[in-house]
């Protein structure tokens, strides 16, 4: 038992108060409650999770509140909290608001808790210390999403464009354009409601969900009146994107007399002039951050976390199987539970290290004293680096064909790396037993 302020009942109570309302009040209520209580129980959980290090309770305080107060009331400091958050988080946003000030009078109570120390035995700390990271980590965070033209519409001879940015202010706002050209900013445009179909006259076009595709009809059929090649949309949407989480395709179309606009998402809007042509407008001047992207972009991928994750559990797999020993079985099983599961939250990298290494340092360890060298022969180890190696290269190399150009879509190279995973998951089995077979060491007596 020790004499700690990180399991004083206040601190638990004030987590449970930060998780629940971040994941499940804040969703269902969102607003200056929700935004205020966040903070509260934030103020209360930090200062004893630095006392930790500090192990002087008044300085974690002082220093908790000065951070507080200057990210929440100068730009700079949010920006450097939005750059920390992202670093250990994944992509985030924090924004400075000079009313979350309202909070600090919690500190004054996280003062009181580290006075009142209460014993809590070191099983205890050690679960609630990583609980506390994870709620302040995923604590008052905004995603760093992708900015998106999510609809169009006309009135007379104007067309307006809808988009969304997020940690824009306001996020949802819109663009004005007579001519295809000039785009006017309006704030207070409201929401937009995508159309599929838009006519003038005789004349209507519509667009194709799920491509990046326009067709147009007189009176008559519908022919194609604009379209990107579904393997350029592909590779469009993964350069945007490397995580395949935002998608390219055309959402909304309006028209006037002279003008067509199409929006298409998180590439920005295609319109046709009065002269016929279409000419694609990235999100770049609709105020999106992301710059265009040539039809010509060669494909982006975010792999590498992946195909190294391929290649650790190829090498684990020979290494059980040529040892054949149940407590090397469970080792290895708990290092690739703690490598697939940090390589999931590989955006997050504190949540990445805190959840991988539950599992990965335990399974080290059964590795460690489970393996003897007296039974398992040198193959083993050798058989089981020559296939994480073989596996990581070839399921790389898949990715870099479609990077490329010699796989037409990225779902080809993903079908193609996991067969090839697969095939060489089942050869290392093979080539593991094979390596510890047969394996009899003796060795001298210890002299006297």
């Amino acid at each position: 038992m020790r004499l700690t302020w990180i399991g004083h009942p206040l601190t638990l109570l004030a987590l449970v108060v930060l998780m629940v309302n971040d994941h499940v009040l804040k969703a269902a209520w969102p607003g200056f409650v929700t935004g205020k209580l966040s903070d509260v129980a934030g103020l209360l959980v930090l200062p004893p999770l630095l006392d930790l290090v500090l192990r002087r309770p008044e300085v974690s305080i002082v220093v908790t509140g000065i951070g507080f107060t200057l990210v929440k009331t100068t730009a700079a400091g949010a920006w450097t909290a939005s750059e920390a958050w992202t670093a250990v988080w994944g992509p985030s946003k924090v924004l400075a608001d000079p009313t979350d000030l309202l909070a600090l009078p919690a500190l004054w109570a996280a003062w009181w808790a580290s006075r009142r120390r209460v014993p809590v035995r070191e099983a205890v700390v050690l679960t609630v210390v990583p609980l506390a990271v994870l709620g302040l980590a995923a604590s008052s965070t905004l995603p760093e999403r992708l900015g998106v033209a999510y609809a169009a519409g006309s009135d007379g001879d104007r067309i307006t464009v809808y988009t969304e940015v997020p940690g824009a202010d306001p996020y949802l706002a819109g663009r004005h354009t007579t001519d295809g050209r000039s785009w006017t900013y309006d704030p207070d445009v409201g929401l937009g409601k995508a159309a599929a179909t838009a006519c003038v006259r005789e004349r209507c076009h519509r667009i194709v969900p799920g491509r990046l595709k326009v067709e147009e009809s007189t009176g008559g059929s519908w022919t194609t009146a604009w379209e990107v090649p579904e393997e350029t949309r592909d590779r469009l949407s993964r350069a945007h994107d490397p995580s395949g989480r935002t998608s390219v395709e055309s959402v909304s179309v309006a028209a006037t007399e002279r003008l067509v606009v199409v929006a298409n998402g998180a590439d920005g809007v295609v319109v046709r002039d009065e002269t016929g042509a279409w000419r694609r407008v990235p999100m770049s001047a609709l105020g999106g951050r992301h710059p265009a992207v040539s039809l010509t972009t060669p494909g982006r991928h975010d792999t590498f976390d992946y195909t190294l994750t391929a290649g650790v559990l190829a090498a684990l797999l020979v290494l059980v199987a040529g040892s054949r020993r149940a407590w090397v079985g469970v080792g290895a099983v708990l290092v690739a539970a703690g490598w697939v599961l940090a390589a999931w939250t590989r955006d997050a990298l504190l949540v990445a290290l805190s959840v991988g290494g539950l599992f990965a340092a335990p399974g080290v360890l059964v590795l460690c004293l489970a393996y003897d060298r007296r039974r398992i022969p040198w193959k083993v180890p050798l058989a089981a680096l020559a296939f994480g190696i073989t596996t990581f290269g070839a399921t790389t190399t898949v990715f870099a064909s479609w990077n490329i150009g010699l796989l037409t879509f990225y779902a080809d190279a993903v079908r193609l790396a996991t067969v090839l995973f697969v095939v060489l998951l089942v050869l290392g089995a093979v080539a593991g037993h094979r390596a510890g077979r047969g394996h009899r060491r003796t060795y001298d007596p210890v002299p006297k």
